[in-house]
């Protein structure tokens, strides 16, 4: 497979300081080289641009920079939208939100699900699994263009992992789930009803419900990273991400949508209210189609990752800042990069991440790395996989570990070290794992 060399490309416009868009551009570009970062970061404060960052290119095809309306998929940023048309229609008076599922799907019949509760659905409360616990999903369910009904059929086929209410899972069918909801309540199809209450009133002219095959004007492809070569974005059928996951927009449009949320904007104080209120016991906190972080800097954000996306947007109520990242490549690490950026415009202590030159090792060595490691109830499977060294903890996807020397390898993409242990007669037996913040986890190969 031909390796594609990442060459940068950046533009930035900024209204602030030199030395922070500065500071800004090398992080970018850092980050562009060592793990392919590509796309647009747009920041705002008081609805007005402080920094429009382009890195990479829109097309490697063709060899093009990004447009300023250049159109990305948002995956899971879609669920603040789908949460709002609900609330919107709760203010309304058009459905309830403590309504059960049984109103809107009166064939259910499993006691349990038909108990299920509006504010379940928006809150992740309800105990519907995500997308894995459909039967063969990611093998085969994902790539087929099934139709509602076939959709609710795989939904409805699924296990609940707690009784509603009782704890809190992430989950997109629950979203799925809710914008059908929509449909029935107010006789429209999901797009008709998001360009009437949301996007006709905001202008925001360049977003949109994206749909399996369709070509969409401004759309940039999407790329995926496979043994470290950039490949097309594998497919993925949208037809089972309404409503969770199948919207597409620019990064100016999402700008709009974040500051429309600013003080005295187009969404009553009671709204905002219920968008925004934490409603899960422990963290992550979520409202209703928004994560929640609390605290003396409290910041609402969602992130979106599918096969040739990765994105998250952020509002911070109180300082009225925006922060919008936008990616055509798959599976970046979108919160790091969040906080990386926050630490720069905030002016904060911030060291740049290095580029480290990958090493050598044979696979002999390599094999002798490879285990179960186990601290408590926590498993690190370590493989060797096509000559190379991978990481796996508990049911998460390998991710592929480069060497910095025989017994220290780090991730690329997944911001860990790990440091590798050996006794006195050379047998590997211990595994320390090193996250971000400095905090070392000690695992015994088994």
């Amino acid at each position: 497979m031909k390796r594609i060399a990442f060459i940068p490309f950046v533009f930035t416009f900024s209204l602030v300081g030199t030395g922070q868009s500065k500071k800004l551009h090398n992080y970018l570009e850092l980050q562009h080289q060592k793990i392919g970062l590509n796309g647009t970061v747009l920041i705002s404060k008081n609805n007005k641009v402080l920094h429009r960052v382009n890195v990479g290119k829109a097309s490697q095809e063709l060899d093009v920079p990004f447009s300023q309306h250049a159109l990305f998929k948002v995956a899971s940023i879609s669920k603040q939208f789908t949460a709002l048309l609900v609330a919107l229609a709760a203010e309304e008076g058009r459905l309830h939100l403590n309504d059960s599922l049984a109103m809107y799907f009166p064939l259910i019949k499993n006691p349990q699900w038909r108990r299920i509760s509006l504010h379940q659905l928006l809150s992740h409360t309800s105990g519907i699994p995500h997308n894995e616990g459909i039967k063969d999903y990611w093998l085969l369910k994902s790539r087929l263009p099934l139709s509602k009904e076939q959709a609710l059929a795989e939904i409805f086929s699924m296990n609940l992992l707690f009784e509603p209410g009782k704890s809190m899972k992430y989950s997109s069918p629950g979203y799925f789930l809710l914008a059908c909801i929509l449909e029935t309540t107010y006789k429209h199809s999901y797009a008709e009803i998001l360009e009437e209450k949301i996007l006709h009133s905001l202008k925001m002219k360049h977003t949109g419900v994206f749909v399996t095959g369709r070509i969409v004007p401004g759309m940039v492809p999407g790329y995926h990273f496979l043994d470290d070569s950039l490949i097309a974005a594998p497919h993925r059928d949208f037809s089972l991400m309404k409503g969770s996951g199948d919207l597409y927009a620019s990064a100016e449009d999402l700008m709009k949508w974040n500051n429309s949320f600013s003080k005295n904007a187009i969404w009553s104080d009671h709204l905002k209210k219920m968008i925004f209120t934490n409603y899960t016991p422990k963290a992550p906190y979520y409202g209703y189609g928004w994560f929640l972080r609390l605290g003396t800097k409290p910041a609402y954000y969602h992130g979106g990752g599918n096969f040739g996306c990765s994105a998250l947007s952020a509002w911070y109520p109180d300082e009225q800042l925006s922060i919008v990242i936008l990616s055509n490549v798959s599976l970046l690490p979108v919160n790091e990069i969040w906080s990386d950026i926050e630490k720069i415009i905030s002016k904060r202590h911030f060291e740049m991440p290095g580029i480290t030159k990958d090493i050598k090792i044979s696979v002999a060595e390599l094999q002798k790395l490879a285990g179960r490691y186990v601290h408590e109830k926590q498993v690190v499977n370590i493989q060797v996989i096509n000559d190379k060294l991978y990481a796996r903890s508990g049911s998460n996807p390998a991710f592929e570990i480069y060497p910095e020397n025989r017994y220290s390898f780090y991730g690329k993409k997944v911001n860990i070290y790990f440091s590798f242990k050996a006794d006195d007669g050379g047998n590997i037996t211990v595994l320390e794992a090193i996250l971000k913040d400095g905090q070392i986890q000690q695992f015994n190969r088994e």
